[in-house]
């Protein structure tokens, strides 16, 4: 847009005027308060103050040199400026000319990303405009206020403003590094009464004037990187955690400056709740992780580089890391526990002033010079505590009429550390119930870790010829996180009439297994343990000759008898090995298993033989092995929408339209979106009834009326789940707004509330 008026006036000289020769000879001093005008800013450029579109091929008057270039606040700072901003300064300015006479010389500064010759109505310029009392002549004698200038004899052709506060547009084309100096000169070529502050120089003809740019000692505030940190390795561990490895690493985007990095951080967010509690100084100390919960930066090659910190033009810097989190008591709901790392580090450019970026860290409080990197999510995981269960009888066999059998159970914490104490919650036989308050047993008490739980009860067992009596205990315990461990054991009690005895004792390793899922392929292997003996108390030595299992059928011949009395011996088959009174021997089969979780196998082994007396003998015994969750590997998203069916009743005396329809303030009619919901003005179909959607200004005639009831639907769609995996957390008002032909109203409304927790 124009800013100024060209008024061209040529007047007569008068006689009065004093001739610029004698004023501004060669023996002439430039006035110590010589300058510009005040720099005009915001005004139109040089070729909207011509008139017409320039090409500028003259070179007769030019800004030779910006120099002395001081910071106005403080003179001993340097000068820095941000491309695309303005910058102000003061320095010593030349304009040389290369023409024996011209007249008011006018400097464009663009105040954009163009030049001053350019023909737009939109772009402005600022003018630094030469006065006449120096270091700029009068050679117009008084016809106008602005600077001359000349390199005829006896006038110098190179005028020196000194200390100028000049504002320029900070751009630099040449990737330099340094600020442009961008510019175009015009000036008069005949004298007259046509220049002033408010109606500057421009240019008479097309070519007559100068367009230049050249690099002064402007520094140009670099532009700030991006600091991108990722996680090498796995992103979870289980309790009580372990050692996570990042990485950092940016590059100077920068062609021309360097960067100085100055301080590099790791900062922690505990529980991912905003709050980053933890700062780790990533050039400091590190060392073992500790036994106590916390944080612990355990390694780092990160270190400053050389000379202050310097990133060089277009130079990289990265590094790597490792935190420690150690965490033993996680959410009670068996959530992971969640931690989001972030990297802050400070960057300042040559002059020691900082590299800002738009405040990246305003999560972590960051301040001009901070940078931060994406944020990387960790996570510790729950494992669910572990206890075994050992139930024996004495005496584990019993004449037929019957004898009282004395029970001990045994609960043991195999938890680990992190998992313990655990707390003893439920005691449950399948045959007697509720064994808290029976006998010794009771719960509500802790086992500590590697440490167990020991009660007895006494049962009176009976039976009517040979046969056995099995129960199974199960019991159940929690830990820190309120996450429950269960296993069970069985005993066998055989009810025989024969005087000679043998006794098996069959014991699985391990008694708790995972699950084996859906997969047909996957079984788990256990261990059978079975150790026979001859009651010490009898006389005959026994030939075994068979071990038969209610699950696994004949097992004689894999039981190889490698242990006798404790020590080992050659593998031996059972069938034909024989006991003295007092002596006991041992094989161990390994069978594989499948099961779902809360299983419990559990299998009934039988081993028989005969004594010298050709008495047969018979023992069983069983193990229980308990099939224990494992960790589900799925994910869910969730979704929902509501049909929303409204049926509104004219109940008044007059017509009234219905104008108005929201839900949570949300506009029915225009189908208005909101962050957590959006709507659908479409109808639907409810109870097998068609509903059409809701019309605006839908007229509801009086009370009593054909039309005096109106039914319409439409359908609210939840944005979380699928789209954003926010729980749904709704709770809104449908409002509807009648109003009658005076202009009165009335609402009526229904309160809507929808939960979801994913």
């Amino acid at each position: 847009m124009k800013r100024f008026n060209c008024n061209r006036l040529t007047r007569a000289l008068g006689v009065t005027l004093i001739s610029s020769a004698f004023l501004y000879g060669a023996t002439s001093l430039t006035p110590a308060n010589a300058s510009f005008f005040p720099q005009k800013m915001d005004q139109a450029c040089m070729a909207e103050q011509a008139g017409f579109n320039l090409n500028c091929t003259a070179n007769d008057v030019r800004v030779s040199k910006v120099d002395n270039i001081k910071n106005i606040d403080n003179p001993g700072d340097p000068v820095e400026c941000v491309l695309g901003t303005e910058v102000t300064f003061l320095a010593d300015v030349t304009i040389t000319t290369t023409a024996n006479e011209r007249y008011d010389y006018s400097a464009y500064l663009p105040e954009g990303n163009w030049s001053a010759q350019d023909s737009n109505p939109d772009n402005t310029c600022s003018i630094l405009l030469g006065r006449t009392d120096g270091p700029g002549v009068d050679l117009e004698e008084g016809l106008d206020v602005c600077a001359d200038i000349s390199k005829a004899a006896g006038f110098n052709p190179t005028h020196l403003y000194e200390a100028e506060e000049i504002t320029l547009f900070c751009r630099d084309d040449d990737n330099s590094g340094k600020a442009e100096f961008n510019y175009c000169m015009a000036w008069h070529n005949k004298t007259g009464e046509d220049c002033s502050e408010e109606d500057p120089a421009a240019p008479g003809t097309p070519s007559k004037c100068r367009c230049d740019s050249f690099d002064i000692d402007v520094f140009i505030k670099p532009n700030p990187p991006t600091v991108v940190k990722a996680l090498i390795g796995t992103n979870t561990y289980s309790e009580p955690g372990g050692e996570y490895t990042f990485s950092v690493s940016f590059t100077n985007p920068n062609a021309q400056t360097a960067l100085y990095l100055t301080s590099l951080s790791d900062v922690i967010d505990t529980g991912a709740d905003g709050s980053y509690e933890t700062t780790f100084d990533l050039w400091g100390a590190t060392g073992a992780a500790g036994a106590a919960d916390g944080l612990y930066l355990t390694a780092s090659n990160c270190t400053q580089p050389a000379n202050g910190g310097e990133i060089a033009p277009s130079g990289s810097y990265s590094c790597q890391f490792k935190v420690h989190i150690v965490d033993t008591d996680l959410p009670d709901d068996q959530s992971p526990e969640l931690y989001n790392d972030l990297i802050k580090l400070s960057l300042e450019d040559k002059n020691g002033s900082p590299v800002t970026d738009g405040n990246t860290c305003a999560a972590v409080g960051g301040v001009d010079g901070d940078h931060c990197s994406n944020v990387i999510q960790v996570q510790v995981t729950n494992l669910p505590p572990t206890i075994s269960v050992l139930k024996s009888a004495s005496p584990d066999q019993v004449p037929e009429s019957g004898d009282t059998v004395t029970y001990t159970v045994r609960v043991d914490n195999t938890s680990d550390t992190w998992d313990s104490p655990l707390l003893l919650t439920s005691l449950m036989d399948d045959k007697f119930g509720d064994l808290n308050g029976k006998g010794t047993c009771a719960t509500g008490g802790y086992i500590a870790y590697n440490d167990f739980y020991e009660c007895s009860f006494d049962e009176f067992i009976s039976g009517s010829g040979a046969g056995s009596h099995t129960n199974i205990a199960t019991a159940k315990a929690v830990d820190n996180e309120a996450d429950e461990a269960t296993n069970s054991d069985s005993e066998t009690v055989v009810i025989n009439d024969v005087p000679s005895m043998i006794n098996l004792i069959k014991t699985a390793d391990p008694t708790s297994v995972l699950e084996t899922g859906d997969d047909p392929a996957v079984t788990r292997a256990v261990d059978y343990t079975f150790e026979f003996s001859v009651d010490a108390a009898g006389v005959d030595k026994v030939t075994f000759s068979s071990l038969i299992d209610d699950r696994f059928d004949v097992l004689t011949g894999d039981c190889l008898v490698d242990m006798l009395n404790g020590a080992p011996i050659a593998p031996t088959p059972l069938n034909g090995f024989m006991l003295l009174p007092g002596e006991y021997a041992s094989c161990t089969i390994t069978e594989q298993l499948k099961g779902n979780a809360g299983d419990v196998h559990v299998n009934v082994a039988t081993i028989d033989g005969v004594d010298e007396d050709g008495q047969p003998v018979q023992d069983m015994d069983d193990a229980a092995v308990t099939f224990i969750p494992g960790s589900p590997a799925t994910d869910m998203k969730f979704a929902a929408s509501m049909l929303v069916v409204l049926e509104l009743h004219n109940a008044g005396i007059e017509n009234v339209n219905l104008t108005l329809l929201t839900l949570g303030g949300a506009n029915v009619f225009a189908n208005q979106a909101t962050p957590g919901f959006r709507l659908i003005n479409g109808g639907g179909v409810f109870d097998s009834i068609g509903y059409g959607p809701c019309v605006e200004n839908q007229q509801l005639t009086y009370n009593g009326s054909p039309g005096d009831t109106y039914s319409c639907a439409f359908t609210i769609e939840f944005i979380p789940g699928l789209e954003n995996t926010l729980p749904i957390n709704f709770l809104n008002s449908v409002i509807a707004t009648v109003e009658d032909d005076e202009g009165d109203d009335s609402t009526n409304d229904v309160l809507i509330q929808v939960i979801t927790q994913e």
